[in-house]
């Protein structure tokens, strides 16, 4: 079995959407996920892969710094221009309470972006041009590696805005937003279900559509560059370097919470001790309910 980076990686996802080598994958992901067929001359990567976008992230990331927005979508997201549409997909493998209201955000401003775009408006007879007329639909798809909705076992949710009082929606789907839980195990179609596996586990089934396989292939460490895998070990050295230090100020600060809490509660013991002996209770019965020493109430009643 050939070794692979993660599909779900950020270099993984680029490599299998976001190069010219790529686009027939592209379109597979699209059409299975939102039912589009796009011709291939159609579909423009917006955020096209670049190995110089990862020498800067790294760079950033080692040193500690914060990433810029711009420099986060660059190497993390899948963004394409379909002409009739704007399309992006995410992966989001960790748990992210938060990340239902980041990937609408992001879907409103890319939906935003396309507002006033000069040569993508119409314009009138006296060349007025209808701001409005540039802007179109916005599909995400967004792949996450834990349970993140409840109460069923669908691996698929598929958003957009809808009357639910009157069964109605707009004549277009201006904002639609997915989400595929690989976690989860009701897959609606047969080529979802390849796409699960291939994210799960970086391998295409031997019944996979071409366009899954070639994606495989895409993340053999084999066909990667020696600068690709140079790039990506660094990648992931600093990631697990970021998430160690960042795990270790959460458990340092929780020892230290729980420090500054149990001095808290030992100096509302004594308080409490104090009334109880001022009221005549024995030192042996206040120790027994407020916990403390029968040496420490003594030193109360000097």
């Amino acid at each position: 079995m050939s070794e692979r980076i993660k599909p779900t990686s950020d270099l993984g996802m680029k490599k299998i959407t976001s190069t010219p080598e790529s686009k027939d994958v592209l379109r597979g992901l699209i059409g299975d996920f939102f039912d589009l067929w796009i011709p291939l001359e159609e579909i423009h990567i917006t955020a096209p892969y670049d190995i110089r976008s990862y020498e800067e992230y790294v760079k950033r990331l080692r040193g500690g710094e914060e990433i810029s927005e711009t420099l986060r979508q660059t190497v993390q997201d899948v963004v394409a221009d379909i002409k009739i549409a704007d399309f992006s997909a995410e992966a989001q493998i960790r748990r992210d309470n938060y990340f239902s209201v980041r990937s609408i955000r992001y879907s409103c401003t890319r939906f935003c972006a396309n507002y006033n775009v000069p040569g993508k408006m119409i314009t009138m007879y006296d060349g007025t041009p209808l701001r409005y007329s540039s802007l179109k639909p916005v599909y995400s798809l967004n792949i996450l590696g834990y349970p993140h909705f409840t109460g069923d076992d669908d691996a698929l949710r598929i958003f957009g805005f809808y009357d639910r009082k009157r069964n109605k929606s707009f004549d277009r789907e201006y904002i639609t937003i997915a989400y595929f839980e690989l976690t989860k195990n009701l897959i609606e179609t047969e080529n979802q279900r390849h796409w699960k596996t291939f994210f799960q586990t970086g391998e295409a089934p031997a019944d996979a559509p071409d366009y899954i396989k070639k994606a495989a292939q895409f993340i053999e460490i084999a066909n990667l560059t020696k600068e690709e895998r140079d790039m990506y070990e660094q990648i992931q050295r600093a990631k697990d370097i970021y998430d160690s230090e960042r795990y270790t100020a959460q458990i340092e600060g929780e020892k230290i919470g729980a420090a500054r809490g149990e001095a808290k509660l030992k100096e509302e013991m004594l308080a409490v001790a104090k009334s109880l002996l001022e009221a005549g209770m024995p030192i042996a019965e206040i120790s027994l309910h407020t916990k403390l020493s029968e040496d420490e109430i003594r030193k109360l009643a000097h």
